[in-house]
């Protein structure tokens, strides 16, 4: 058998055989079952007509074309498995044409990228902000509980930023009279930017029964009317602030469990520098694997990276299905164009290969293994909540699903790795301590489902609105 195997970048081959005259005879046979179920032959019931009648009322050509069609595919796997390479997604016909003898077939191979040097990944110091928190952050939390037991009176002035307005408001379109845009004795704080852009500017400053305008465009909330402009006339009945109840141990006591001030903001202290530093400690995982994966440089072939947007998309729409909203009514929702939703996926696609290269690799320089008791308490826990735990394990057992099962155990083993050796630290080189959660060893990245495994994503957040977001705090 003669084949050719050419690179074509580092990660594709091309790789040529031919098909001869006979294999392509051999394979009219069943190329001529095939076509006949679908042909209404007289005096034979379907596909059971002979080849040369199915060849007289399709064409030589026809079945020629379809014989060959049949045939590539087998004799790809053999050239695959005789040249010892193994696609990460399906190969690509990129031409054939007749030779003496039969045809030549020349197919796209795509391989799995792998990492020719791994970045440095353990011992790392990774800088996160710092978790203390300063007697502005305590002061403005203690402001807001003010503001929850504070008391809206009226006063004799201008408005200024904070204060609140008791408004009547009235807009027309082009001179016409706008229905949903009208209101009564309705209470706004100045500042808030919650009524309509510009409304916080005009109502600086006014008093008490003056009137101004206002020209702007429709907000979202007008339906399919946003986007157009009209003319707001706001009358000003009211204006009031914000009465605070001062800070003291009295009104402390009364109104939370502590009993003077200083207790209440000790303990507010303590809780706030609890959450900064569980923020922290997330922010700090995703930095200290996205700061190896950033070193990533390599040339994914476009056939892996088109296979996991395939992947990513086809489990959106799941996501989209299940909650019963059509792709046409989220981009409608979201106001994202269709282009920009698919360079998102695609961005999202690529770190997500970079991330699961990145980790496969560290698995294999750090010798990273999964015993079978590791395997067996996975899917025993799984198959626990299934209503036929042995017949879970039976179509899980030496399938496909266990072996995507193992390389997320894998993976979670290698990011385990490359926390376990990272130290958080602030800008000066500082160690801060955060409370730095063990995940479960017997709990994969991937999610085991009845019958199925469906392999976790690697990413930096989750997909928002068609874009990778990430908790930067």
């Amino acid at each position: 058998m003669t084949v050719s195997v050419r690179e074509d970048g580092p990660f594709e081959r091309l790789v040529s055989f031919e098909l001869s005259d006979a294999e392509i005879d051999a394979a009219k046979t069943e190329a001529a079952r095939r076509l006949s179920r679908d042909l209404k032959l007289k005096g034979f019931r379907p596909g059971k007509a002979p080849r040369p009648v199915v060849e007289a009322a399709v064409g030589a050509d026809r079945l020629r074309s379809e014989a060959i069609d049949d045939a590539i595919p087998s004799k790809l796997s053999e050239v695959l498995r005789s040249e010892d390479l193994r696609p990460a997604a399906n190969p690509q016909l990129e031409k054939m044409e007749d030779v003496d003898g039969g045809v030549e077939v020349e197919v796209r191979v795509a391989l799995w990228p792998t990492l020719s040097a791994v970045p440095p990944y353990r011992d790392r110091k990774i800088e996160i902000d710092s978790p203390e928190v300063t007697d502005e952050e305590v002061e403005t939390q203690l402001e807001r509980m003010r503001e929850q037991f504070g008391q809206v009176e009226e006063v004799e002035r201008s408005a200024q930023d904070g204060d609140f307005v008791s408004i009547d408001i009235s807009a027309t379109v082009n001179g016409e009279e706008l229905e949903e845009g009208a209101a009564t004795e309705l209470l706004y704080r100045i500042g808030s930017g919650g009524l309509l852009e510009g409304a916080d500017e005009v109502l600086q400053g006014v008093d008490a029964d003056d009137e101004v305008e206002l020209e702007t465009e429709l907000p979202d909330t007008f339906g399919d009317r946003a986007g157009e402009t009209a003319k707001f006339r706001i009358k000003v009945n009211e204006v009031k602030e914000l009465v605070l109840p001062e800070l003291t141990d009295e009104w402390v006591d009364e109104n939370t469990e502590f009993e003077t001030v200083d207790e209440l903001r000790a303990n507010l202290r303590t809780r706030m520098e609890d959450a900064k530093k569980g923020s922290l400690a997330r922010r700090f995982s995703d930095k200290a694997l996205e700061t190896l994966v950033d070193q990533v440089e390599l040339e994914i072939p476009q056939a892996v990276l088109r296979s996991e947007m395939d992947d990513l998309l086809h489990r959106f729409l799941h996501r989209l299905e299940e909650q019963e909203v059509s792709l046409e009514d989220y981009f409608a929702a979201t106001g994202i164009a269709q282009d920009q939703f698919i360079a998102d996926v695609e961005a999202q696609a690529e770190r997500s290969l970079r991330t699961r290269i990145l980790l496969d690799a560290i698995i294999e320089d750090a010798g990273i293994e999964v015993d079978e008791a590791e395997v067996d308490n996975v899917l025993h826990a799984a198959a626990a909540q299934s209503e036929d735990p042995m017949g879970f394990l039976r179509s899980i057992r030496g399938t496909p699903q266990e072996l995507v099962l193992r390389g997320d155990m894998l993976r979670d083993k290698a990011l385990k790795l490359i926390l376990d050796t990272a130290t958080p630290v602030d800008s000066e080189g500082n160690t801060i301590d955060l409370p730095l959660s063990e995940p479960d060893d017997d709990v994969p990245s991937g999610e085991v489902v009845e019958g199925e495994v469906v392999e976790g994503e690697v990413l930096e957040g989750e997909v928002v609105a068609g874009q990778v977001v990430s908790d930067d705090s």
